[in-house]
């Protein structure tokens, strides 16, 4: 029987055993590559988030764009990445693509119903004169009632404005809102008001 020599042995490297990795030598530079088409961790990790952020309030009335999944958890009045092209000049017949990010910040809001400051993301467009600080603070800006304040909310200013509408202020706020149209009787809005109350204080030695 032919017997290999121990040369040629060095020289070809052992075949891949039954259901085990290839051989270093045998693989390809492209096979390190791994393929799925399963969603990256990160992303099913921004989910089960979402899912739990806003578990406990009335659903989201708008669409939730899947493209930015950073804007799912602070306050980025509908800004997304924005795509284009750099031009160096006119001249050069060239482009290069490039992205655009919104300009984003970690700011500590002070919310008057809820009595503390609250930590979020938010863009610089939520904070100019034309928003947060022209309307009189956090609160005002977050229980805005026009649609297209509460679609530029986002799942986590939902969930934040959800939060200030249960404080019994604000619920008395509302409840006064609703006497001046003649939708309440002055009567039943007190009678609702003490349940209200009545409830937050069961939940606050719950806890």
């Amino acid at each position: 029987m032919f017997n290999r020599p121990a040369s040629i042995s060095l020289l070809c490297p052992p075949l891949r055993p039954r259901g085990g990795p290839l051989a270093p030598a045998f693989r390809h530079p492209m096979m390190a590559a791994t393929f799925s088409t399963t969603p990256a961790a990160s992303s099913r990790h921004s989910k089960q988030a979402l899912a739990s952020m806003l578990k406990d309030c009335p659903p989201y009335p708008y669409p939730i764009k899947h493209t930015y999944k950073k804007s799912w958890f602070g306050l980025f009045d509908g800004k997304h990445l924005q795509f284009g092209n750099s031009v160096p000049d006119e001249e050069y017949a060239h482009k290069t693509r490039r992205t655009w990010k919104p300009n984003v910040k970690h700011k500590r809001l002070w919310s008057k119903a809820l009595g503390q400051f609250v930590q979020c993301k938010v863009v610089t467009s939520v904070l100019r004169t034309g928003t947060i600080d022209k309307v009189g603070g956090l609160d005002e800006y977050l229980l805005s009632s026009k649609p297209a304040r509460i679609a530029a909310l986002g799942p986590w200013g939902w969930k934040l404005r959800h939060t200030i509408m249960q404080r019994p202020e604000i619920q008395q706020r509302f409840q006064k809102e609703r006497i001046k149209l003649g939708l309440i009787s002055p009567e039943r809005a007190k009678e609702k008001f003490r349940r209200v109350k009545a409830k937050v204080k069961s939940r606050k030695l719950k806890s």
